[in-house]
């Protein structure tokens, strides 16, 4: 399954939406936090002005139930006698429910991914995530302060477990302090259900968009800058749209296994650089190239992998 850490809030917009959007509407793959808060979309760097979260794809304003589907594939290889190999793929559903309005959605994402990991002289294994996210988005004070309430309940493992290990029921909570159209204050905590020091992790940080064509993303556990490129027939505010971004980020994950009745639990850190595609047709794609380094995982092999590359793929419609 998708292992990154990343900025936590998509295209709310205002209750009264602003002349610039406030919450970067354009989705993307990314998501705050993946095995504990559910695949939940993270902004583009491409974003549209002044729409609200359920009106928000780049492929027309889709007002109904179903809101995205998103894909992303993780390869990292296999290098020497310490390294450990990862393929992920995962598939995620989005759908959208006014609660009690739109400009107070609730969102429901059921989701499902495999992960395979190997060494080159030890085990090999292939665990599953599958369950569903369900996320609320609150306007506490209008066009000032929403609350971001999230809970997912889904299982985690190799499909062979039957200990309580395989059960992940991570919450989190936040608030988000609109300073001005262009700057938004984060400031929470998500409780990841799992058994090392990342247990509980803060979320915060600022979002601010000097102008339409650079984005800095300064929140943990993820930090991204994107910049616009004019490439491809790419002009100002129109669709489509080309972004080049650098990111810093923490990666973990978690599964119930047979093999030591227990969990294998995971994590790293990265720097990546990417590119992002965002077409007329509602179709974004993402590329990242980049290096991970302080990996553990316990229970699966040497306890410290060797630092290695990685690429990852990412499409949302």
């Amino acid at each position: 399954m998708e292992t990154t850490w990343a900025n936590p809030y998509p295209g709310l917009g205002n209750v009264r939406p602003s002349p610039v959007n406030p919450f970067l509407t354009a989705p993307t793959t990314q998501i705050i936090y993946s095995e504990e808060t559910a695949f939940l979309p993270n902004p583009s760097p491409a974003a549209k002005s002044g729409e609200i979260y359920l009106s928000n794809l780049p492929s027309g304003k889709r007002t109904g139930v179903f809101q995205q589907i998103n894909t992303n594939t993780l390869w990292v290889p296999v290098d020497g006698s310490g390294g450990l190999g990862m393929t992920e793929l995962d598939f995620a559903v989005m759908f959208g429910l006014p609660l009690p309005t739109r400009e107070s959605p609730l969102l429901l994402v059921p989701k499902f991914s495999t992960t395979f990991l190997e060494t080159k002289e030890g085990p090999k294994e292939t665990f599953y995530t599958t369950g569903l996210a369900l996320r609320w988005l609150r306007p506490i004070v209008q066009d000032k302060l929403i609350a971001d309430l999230g809970v997912s309940v889904f299982y985690s493992g190799d499909f062979e477990s039957s200990s309580s290990e395989t059960l992940r029921v991570p919450v989190h909570i936040a608030g988000i302090w609109l300073v001005n159209p262009r700057t938004k204050l984060v400031l929470g905590a998500a409780y990841t259900d799992r058994r090392d020091s990342a247990n509980v992790i803060p979320i915060g940080g600022l979002i601010w968009t000097p102008h339409d064509d650079v984005v800095f993303e300064l929140i943990i556990p993820r930090v991204r800058i994107a910049q616009r490129i004019r490439w491809f027939n790419s002009a100002p505010g129109n669709e489509p749209s080309d972004w080049l971004y650098t990111a810093f980020e923490f990666g973990a994950n978690s599964w119930g296994y047979q093999e030591v009745q227990g969990r294998v639990e995971y994590k790293d850190l990265r720097a990546s650089l990417g590119y992002e595609r965002r077409t007329r047709f509602g179709l974004t794609f993402g590329l990242e190239v980049g290096y991970m380094f302080e990996r553990e995982i316990t229970n699966f092999g040497n306890n410290r992998p060797d630092d290695s590359v990685f690429i990852r793929v990412r499409t949302t419609f």
